[in-house]
Order: C-alpha cells, then sequence, then structure tokens
C-alpha cells in the first residue's frame, strides 16, 4: 500500500510539498487503518486542495468507528473510518450528521463540538505498528467492547459457541430460520437481557458444548 500511496502522493500536492507528506507517510507505514485513510485522502482530494497531511489525530472511537481528524496546511478535514470505508464529513469542526451524533451518543451539534479541541490541540496519532490483538479483527471494536451484532468472532453467552454458527439464535427466537429485521432486533434485546460477552484480547472462538468454551464464559461471569 506504501508505494501506491506515494504513487497518488506525487500527483496530489506540489513538489515543495513531498519531503513532509513522505515524511507523515512513513510514521505510519506499519498501520495499516491508518494507511487506508492517508490513501483516501490523497485520491480524492477535498475540495482539490493541493496540501500535504501535516497532522493525523483520532478524535474518538465507538464500537469500530473512528472519528479521525486529518490536518493539512490551511484546512483540517474530520473522517469517519471503519472496517468497510471511509467517509469524508466535512471540514473539522462543523456541523456533523444526526445519526453520526446519536452514534457517540451526543444529543445536540453544540455538545459535540464542545469536545473538538481546536486543531493546535489536537494529539498526534500514535505511529508505528498497533496492537492489533486489542481489536476485534472482523467487526473492529476495541477490547472490552460488545461486538457489533453479526460479528463471526462473539461468543454465544448460551453455549459458548460461535454467535453467528450456533444454534441458540433460532432456539431463543422459537423459530427455524430469521425472516425478517425485527427477529434480529428481539434477538439483539434478548442478548443483551442475557449477557453479551464483550471483545477481549484472550477470546478464544470455541465450539458449543466445548469444556473451553464454557470456562470462557464463566471466567466473564466471575
Amino acid at each position: 500500500m506504501i508505494d501506491e500511496i506515494e504513487l497518488y502522493v506525487q500527483y496530489a500536492v506540489q513538489e515543495k510539498d513531498l519531503e513532509k507528506a513522505r515524511y507523515v507517510l512513513s510514521l505510519y507505514k506499519d498501520n495499516e487503518r491508518v494507511l487506508r485513510l492517508i490513501r483516501e485522502y490523497y485520491t480524492i482530494l477535498p475540495e482539490a486542495r493541493e496540501e500535504p497531511i501535516h497532522k493525523l489525530s483520532c478524535l474518538m472511537e465507538q464500537g469500530g468507528v473512528g472519528l479521525f481528524v486529518v490536518v493539512c496546511t490551511s484546512y483540517s478535514y474530520l473522517y469517519v473510518v471503519s472496517v468497510e470505508e471511509i467517509v469524508l464529513l466535512g471540514e473539522y469542526r462543523e456541523d456533523v450528521p444526526l445519526e453520526l451524533l446519536a452514534f457517540f451518543q451526543y444529543s445536540s451539534q453544540d455538545a459535540f463540538l464542545k469536545d473538538c479541541p481546536a486543531v493546535e490541540e489536537l494529539v498526534a496519532y500514535p505511529r508505528g505498528e498497533v496492537d492489533t490483538a486489542s481489536i476485534c479483527p472482523a467487526c473492529g471494536v476495541a477490547d472490552g467492547e460488545e461486538h457489533l451484532l453479526g460479528c463471526v468472532v462473539e461468543l454465544c453467552p448460551w453455549c459458548a459457541g460461535t454467535l453467528s454458527k450456533c444454534n441458540c439464535r433460532f432456539e431463543q427466537l422459537k423459530v427455524e430460520e430469521l425472516e425478517d429485521e425485527s427477529q434480529l432486533e428481539t434477538f439483539s434485546d434478548l442478548l443483551s437481557a442475557k449477557g453479551r460477552i464483550r471483545f477481549c484480547k484472550e477470546q478464544n472462538l470455541a465450539y458449543p458444548g466445548t469444556s473451553e468454551g464454557l470456562d470462557i464464559v464463566e471466567d466473564k461471569k466471575d
């Protein structure tokens, strides 16, 4: 991906800014998540402004979704970064979609903006290789967070098997197959009532009925 991004950089910024752009790129050469963001920026320059990236900062994260600020020479931009896609929201410290506010549990634009520090106060995202063990490889949530519903890594709180493969969802709903979205919503409520097994570094994919899987569940209860 590095070579691909360097090619985009050559066409995206002026020659006098190439050194700066390449330096920031080198800081994150071992971080695939950030490299995807950098590639997105240089592939489609916001407003066609030929500015190199000076700093990258993660504003907040929840449920495998991060809000990243890309700080450039004169402008800064807010991006949503998830496992599936990267979306430019617009310039930093401007209004964001209401759905995003709700997702990050903000009641208003003003409340959100209060948690958006000035550009010069943003903390640079850690350079180097990330601890991938602390992030779910399937849905992207962090250690201690609930998986996104449907994640193939999540363990079942009833049988300790893989939730997406075991039969517990059918047994709990008393159906032979899932036919509509309302059933998923009901199952989500049942999961929450039972107590979902949150992602952790030591989480082990176990099949229903194995002692190892049951031990994991008991450990979580303790």
